[in-house]
């Protein structure tokens, strides 16, 4: 049986993203499999994973607007590459 990867709160950082109505700082926990979990007020509101190969996210599970998945995903790529490549 697989075991799964856990996120690593010692790891966790903060973006701003600009939602439709204000703007919020959002927690991001990482894994070593290229999940994130993003947590919005101690609400998990999205996972989304990155392929690594591509620097590209490819899944999001979580109801979230393309503007704020594009935010995200520059955020998450620019702190993949400041600290993984």
């Amino acid at each position: 049986m697989l075991q799964p990867i856990a996120f690593i709160p010692q790891h966790q950082f903060h973006v701003l993203i600009d939602f439709k109505d204000d703007e919020r700082i959002v927690a991001v926990l990482p894994n070593e499999a290229g999940r994130f979990r993003v947590v919005d007020q101690g609400k998990v509101i999205a996972e989304v994973d990155l392929e690594k190969s591509k620097h590209n996210l490819v899944c999001c599970q979580g109801k979230l607007e393309n503007n704020v998945l594009a935010q995200l995903e520059h955020q998450i790529i620019r702190y993949y590459e400041n600290h993984y490549a």
